[in-house]
């Protein structure tokens, strides 16, 4: 895989150098009331009302007690470090379980390499569940790694992890865009994995095209799924309107029969600046909001969302050419509503819902309160 379909996974950092699956990690480093009648006096109607209320009572307290949404959040960041704004968007929401990337796993030199692997310099906040989750790139199996040992190997590091910080997870995610090629071996690493959670729930991460062709691209050997919600539009294409979120492509793909696994569903809070140059894609830039962009003088805004380089300069870390084209992306309240509506009808889905992903800044823009009215809907 070149380095831009690796791109075409927007939370994959390529970050540090990378360590070794055989490196210790830790040297890295919730009766009714009758009434009296005459004898001839008939009790039919009597009856009827009285189970007329007790159907309206039932309906009302069925109402009432319906339960709360269960609400997740991921934690894509390798530093492990929960601002109070967090803090207090996980206690509204009363969000108990954040699925928090261990590490990355990509090939280096033909060989499985960790990458990036988590910190929790303050330790691990209690009253939260935890759920491990490893990204994989999918060239890692295109260059036929043995699927056995190298779920033994990741194993491995994710017990170093959960012993230096004290964890016990009882559910680990795993993330990777699997394709036809190497459908067969990533298969073989989970059911691998299942065996060594010796009971342990295992999940894997869905895209939309492997929901909608399961015979194509095969059902992984786990307990739950996540259906990830966006990235439904090309990348590449300069002329794309939105690639993270558009419903109207999103939308087909969820045409068809039952998924044969539970689901979850998981929607995004990201967003980003897609960098093009001579027409193909150079680089993504992630943005919390717009503003950086409006606000940059040698950047003009020749469309809503389009902005092209006067000149040559470094933004956010990234050497934009002049000439470049930028387009910012986000997913806009309407176009999540309109996606909560159509999700909350697919057969099989769990009523649990993630957000994609806990971000400080990203909260300012999708605030609690409108996070449950989204999560309300499953």
């Amino acid at each position: 895989m070149n380095s831009k379909a690796i791109m075409k996974t927007p939370y994959h950092r390529r970050l540090g150098a990378p360590a070794s699956f055989g490196r210790d990690y830790h040297a890295g480093r919730r009766k009714p009331k009758t009434e009296n009648r005459k004898p001839e006096t008939r009790f039919c109607k009597p009856q009827i009302g009285y189970s007329l209320f007790q159907l309206l009572f039932f309906l009302i307290l069925s109402s009432c007690s319906r339960p709360e949404p269960q609400i997740g959040f991921y934690y894509w960041k390798s530093t492990f470090e929960l601002s109070e704004t967090e803090k207090r968007a996980l206690d509204t929401l009363a969000a108990g379980r954040l699925y928090v990337k261990f590490l990355d796993v990509d090939l280096e030199n033909g060989r499985a390499v960790p990458r990036a692997p988590v910190r929790f310099p303050d330790g691990v906040p209690e009253g939260y569940q935890v759920v491990p989750c490893v990204f994989i790139t999918n060239r890692t199996f295109q260059e036929r790694q043995d699927p056995a040992v190298l779920a033994e190997q990741v194993w491995e590091f994710l017990q170093q992890i959960n012993t230096r910080y004290g964890l016990e997870p009882e559910e680990y995610q795993f993330d990777c865009d699997w394709s036809p090629s190497t459908r067969e071996d990533y298969f073989a690493f989970l059911r691998r994995i299942n065996r060594l959670s010796r009971g342990g729930a295992v999940s894997a991460t869905i895209r939309l095209h492997q929901y909608r062709y399961p015979e194509e691209t095969g059902v992984p050997p786990v307990d739950r799924g996540t259906l990830m919600y966006y990235n439904m539009g090309d990348i590449e294409d300069v002329q794309e309107s939105n690639s993270l979120l558009n419903n109207q492509k999103g939308f087909a793909y969820l045409a068809g029969s039952e998924y044969p696994l539970p689901l979850d569903v998981a929607l995004p809070l990201f967003s980003w600046a897609l960098a093009y140059r001579l027409g193909s894609l150079s680089a993504i830039i992630n943005l919390a909001g717009q503003q950086a962009l409006d606000t940059e003088p040698r950047l003009e805004k020749i469309g809503q969302s389009v902005y092209q380089v006067k000149e040559n300069f470094y933004f956010e870390g990234h050497y934009l050419n002049e000439g470049d084209l930028l387009r910012f992306e986000y997913p806009d309240k309407e176009s999540l509503e309109e996606a909560a509506l159509r999700l909350r009808k697919i057969e099989n889905q769990s009523g649990r819902i993630l957000f994609f992903h806990l971000d400080e800044q990203l909260i300012k823009n999708y605030p609690p309160g409108f996070l449950r009215h989204l999560a309300g809907f499953f």
